[in-house]
């Protein structure tokens, strides 16, 4: 059941989101499938991080970008839910808790999955870097467009207000993301001299 709601959220199938929001047992899936998407980022986080080059004085050790990668994932997905949850009832007059909407935006993750296919690319110079990040961006919009309609169906609002609320949120987790970057990481931000 886990990965056909999975492949039906990736497929945009509304009607997944309606299950999951009416089904109070499917909180255990929507966990696991931030656990698979987390598995699948430390896989990609371990290759991209030894065979990165040493040479740019922004390589973090491996452990580090493995906390980061699982802080981002679980972190994120809450937060995501709740800033969804709150623009979504107390703007929009939507109707969801907090937990369907956990439920939903976990699902809203599944196309994440398609970024394991990155890893071999790791192993071809020039053109597994430009695929590899083709990939994770396409995937990067899979994800914000079944948030869309996570969203929609979730709360029971119109499409326009459901790409409102993941626009919104979209901005301010990257904001917030970056931010936290900036703190633990100054060293990513530093521009070299020109000369």
């Amino acid at each position: 059941m886990l990965l056909d709601r999975m492949f039906r959220a990736a497929m945009l199938d509304p009607l997944v989101f309606d299950e999951i929001k009416e089904d109070r047992e499917s909180m255990t899936q929507a966990v696991q499938v931030i656990l698979i998407v987390f598995a699948i980022g430390i896989v990609s986080t371990i290759v991209q991080t030894v065979n990165a080059p040493t040479d740019t004085g922004t390589q973090t050790d491996l452990s580090t970008n493995i906390a980061t990668s699982g802080a981002t994932a679980i972190l994120g997905w809450l937060l995501w839910s709740f800033l969804a949850y709150l623009l979504g009832t107390g703007v929009f007059n939507g109707t969801a808790t907090y937990l369907e909407m956990l439920r939903a935006i976990a699902f809203a993750q599944s196309p994440s999955v398609i970024t394991i296919l990155s890893v071999p690319l790791v192993f071809v110079p020039a053109a597994g870097v430009i695929l590899g990040g083709l990939l994770g961006l396409a995937a990067a919009l899979w994800v914000l467009i079944v948030n869309v309609i996570a969203t929609r169906q979730t709360l029971g609002i119109t499409t326009g207000k459901a790409t409102i609320i993941t626009v919104i949120v979209t901005i301010v987790m990257i904001v917030i993301t970056l931010s936290i970057t900036y703190v633990l990481f100054p060293e990513n931000f530093q521009l070299d001299s020109v000369q």
